[in-house]
């Protein structure tokens, strides 16, 4: 622990230099233990925008993660101050991002060329679809990284763990993902559609003229023509997990102040993992999440100097097609079931297993579940070895839409009439 802390003193001293600190080795991992459970209740609950904070202690057996030290996006503390004044005030975040700093800074990562690091991420990805006390399958994660905190809603909405060593100068939060209603109609289906059709769907779930799309923002004579003011406004209104997840993370981060946090999920856990790594400039590891750069860019996320080197990770294979970001339409899993999965590209980088020329796997929406990727990829190094880790070049979102937006012909018209 003494020689941890000496580590992440030396890291912060030398925060003002932008490159990269030289390789210290592995960091030491410290016993880990549930200290707390959250639940947050939904704007519509017996106690509206609430956290519910229980004492628990509940042992696990030791497993590992490994860190190493890089560069993280930090925001600048004006950002940060109108962030918690948001909080404060249990107001949705939506503010415009873009106009936000963001200072290169050294800081620990985790070491994702690290095999069972990515799976311990894995496994806590997998947890947090599962409450405790809850009957379900339980990846036994270890003394070493112990639950530190559970929070999230008993039903409908958000739900993840925190995991924390000793001390708590290192936490690993991990965000629940769209819910197995995708397959069986379990209660948080209905907000996941929400969330997932309004951040990763070309126009809110509108996949033809039959479809029931989240919002009205698609042309009624033209099926990929959608009202980009419209989808704005539409967004800026919107119960999203991404805003109750970056109330939890502020949470955390008030509490210990000056911890190492990391963040990790599957699926829409995974980018809003990956979403508020960028929000407030933390390394995120996200598995089979879809792509979150359209979703970014509809938040309006800040762009970092160096945003291809983003301290942000997505892992995935080539036969889950809400990765690839084609789970829409007639002939796919998702379209019965109502969600219209089409962002296919990813921020910071992907770590993709080529499942289907490798390994003869079919594209099925069934290979999307985080135990396929943990009991059939990670758990066989062998046959899986980890995959490097690239930017996406050349990706484009919805190119057979067009997005078109009142507030463009009103700035021209003010631009010709000034000239």
């Amino acid at each position: 622990m003494i020689i941890r802390k000496l580590l992440v003193a030396t890291l912060f001293i030398t925060s003002s230099i932008c490159k990269p600190q030289a390789y210290l080795g592995p960091l030491p991992l410290s016993e880990m233990s549930l200290k707390t459970i959250y639940h947050h209740f939904p704007n519509y609950g017996p106690t509206p925008n609430r956290f519910q904070v229980m004492q628990v202690d509940t042992p696990t057996q030791p497993y590992y993660v490994q860190s190493e030290i890089g560069t993280a996006y930090r925001p600048n503390s004006k950002f940060l101050e109108q962030v918690f004044a948001m909080r404060r005030s249990n107001k949705l975040l939506r503010t415009n991002q873009k106009s936000a700093e963001l200072i290169p800074s050294p800081y620990l990562l985790p070491d994702v060329t690290d095999q069972e690091s990515v799976l311990s991420l894995a496994e806590m990805s997998f947890n947090a679809y599962t409450e405790l006390g809850k009957d379900g399958q339980w990846y036994d994660l270890g003394s070493k990284w112990r639950i530190n905190s559970t929070f999230g809603w008993e039903s409908d909405g958000m739900r993840g763990h925190v995991f924390g060593n000793t001390d708590n100068s290192h936490l690993i939060i991990s965000f629940k993902g769209t819910s197995a209603g995708l397959f069986n109609g379990e209660p948080s289906g209905e907000k996941d559609k929400l969330n997932d059709n309004l951040l990763f769907s070309c126009c809110c779930g509108k996949v033809n003229r039959g479809w029931t799309a989240v919002c009205d923002c698609n042309d009624s004579k033209n099926q990929y023509q959608c009202d980009q003011q419209c989808l704005d406004k539409t967004i800026s209104k919107a119960e999203l997990y991404y805003d109750y997840a970056a109330h939890m993370y502020l949470d955390v981060a008030d509490k210990y102040p000056g911890a190492t946090i990391w963040l990790t999920g599957h699926s829409l856990g995974g980018a809003v993992a990956a979403l508020l790594g960028q929000t407030f400039g933390v390394p995120a590891v996200s598995f089979e999440s879809p792509g979150d750069r359209l979703a970014s860019e509809r938040l309006h996320m800040p762009r970092a100097p160096g945003a291809k080197n983003l301290p942000i990770w997505h892992f995935g294979h080539t036969a889950d097609p809400i990765f690839i970001g084609v789970c829409t339409g007639p002939t796919s899993g998702c379209f019965y079931t109502g969600f219209a999965m089409e962002a296919r590209c990813h921020t910071g980088k992907v770590c993709v297993w080529d499942t289907v020329k490798d390994n003869g796997w079919r594209v099925n929406v069934a290979t999307h579940r985080i135990a396929t990727v943990i009991e059939d990829i990670l758990k066989k190094p062998d046959k899986f070895p980890l995959p490097k880790c690239k930017v996406q070049e050349d990706c484009q979102d919805c190119g057979l839409w067009t997005f078109k937006d009142g507030r463009d012909i009103l700035t021209a018209a003010n631009t010709a009439a000034c000239m």
